[in-house]
């Protein structure tokens, strides 16, 4: 368990006494007032607590906590309050920015139970994101293998779209991007159900027949049904189910679905648009022109990206047989009987070999053109 926790109070007498009780159980760092609170929490890094005095000068405890509550969402925060600060200290408890609120003086057995109590709901925290983060994401990809095997267009589309929206959701910083990582995987994933002689008419959005057109009105709901049964993703379905409303850009919300939402959004027309042929750069500046559906901080971040992109990867032409983990196709991988293995832009991974060997071994020989086009990354 981490137990690393920042003390921080504007009387001299208190910070000794801090340092008296509790640095035999806890590790222990100290700070004078809001402002150097602020300084430590930055520069020292990984605190499970902070605990802090409410009347301090320059910045009070309540103000210092929210600040280091929005630069770690899972730090755990309790605050030391005197009798006349008690109205405006309970106002910041009832906002959800602090754990618990104490009275002083407060005796230290009392104090170091709160502090365990505090600490023990971190490590409930954090074991849930990791939950979170292994467990789930590995059943998602589990789930996205199979996409691989059975819709290679669709499976395609979700890992360019997850690609992308992960690196916006990372450069913006945005809280709980998780959520966009699974959202991106789940944007795809009732496609599987669409009958393969349907899936390019479907991919490519051609016209349609009505039944076909009703079959695929009916995947954001298919979609909503599997998120269901998965314990934890609410917001993923929530996030979804924001891209198959009338889209109209609205700012974000304390949630950070919103945000989300614009960045899986803005992931999946571009790739679309990219899929039919247009320049980056125009489909770009498109996206950048429709200010009132398009979110202007994500449009602007997604051309900062390509830019690095283009620079980080090169275009090469290898024989079949030199495909390796970590290459990404720049063509379709097709049979020569023009059954689509693999999609433009798909990953090379240990799952994908394993598809193109399989086929050689049914065929004895290889199926597929000798060489084909992928990009690497620059070395």
């Amino acid at each position: 368990m981490n137990n690393k926790i920042l003390c921080v109070d504007d009387e001299e007498s208190i910070l000794r006494g801090f340092q008296l009780n509790l640095r035999k159980d806890f590790e222990l760092h100290l700070a004078s007032n809001g402002v150097e609170g602020l300084e430590v929490f930055d520069r020292e890094g990984g605190f499970a607590l902070v605990l802090s005095d409410m009347r301090m000068p320059q910045m009070n405890g309540a103000t210092m906590l929210s600040e280091i509550k929005g630069r770690d969402p899972e730090v755990v925060t309790v605050l030391l309050t005197g009798h006349t600060d008690f109205e405006s200290a309970m106002a910041a408890v009832n906002e959800g920015s602090i754990f618990r609120m104490l009275s002083k003086p407060c005796p230290p057995e009392m104090l170091i139970r709160v502090l365990n109590d505090g600490l023990a709901q971190h490590d409930l925290i954090t074991s849930k994101r990791i939950l979170l983060d292994q467990t789930l994401r590995g059943a998602v990809d589990a789930l996205a293998q199979s996409l691989s095997t059975a819709k290679p267009l669709f499976f395609g589309r979700a890992q360019r779209v997850r690609r992308i929206a992960n690196e916006l959701a990372e450069t913006l910083k945005i809280p709980d991007a998780w959520r966009v990582d699974i959202a991106s995987t789940f944007s795809q994933l009732a496609y599987i159900s669409i009958p393969e002689a349907l899936v390019e008419d479907v991919y490519h959005k051609r016209e349609l027949a009505l039944e076909v057109r009703q079959m695929v009105k009916q995947l954001p709901d298919d979609t909503q049904l599997l998120i269901e049964k998965i314990p934890g993703l609410e917001d993923v379905g929530e996030i979804l189910g924001k891209l198959t409303v009338q889209h109209r850009f609205e700012e974000d919300d304390d949630t950070g679905l919103r945000k989300a939402a614009s960045i899986l959004r803005v992931a999946l027309d571009f790739d679309y648009y990219e899929e039919q042929g247009h320049d980056r750069s125009l489909i770009v500046q498109t996206l950048k022109s429709k200010k009132d559906l398009y979110d202007p901080e994500v449009t602007d971040c997604l051309s900062q990206l390509l830019v690095v992109a283009q620079q980080q990867f090169k275009l090469e032409e290898i024989p079949i047989r030199k495909l390796d983990i970590g290459m990404r196709l720049a063509q379709e991988l097709r049979l020569e009987d023009g059954f689509l293995v693999a999609s433009c832009g798909a990953d090379v991974d240990r799952q994908l070999l394993r598809v193109i060997r399989n086929y050689v071994s049914c065929y004895n020989e290889i199926p597929f053109p000798k060489k084909v086009q992928v990009t690497v990354p620059v070395i």
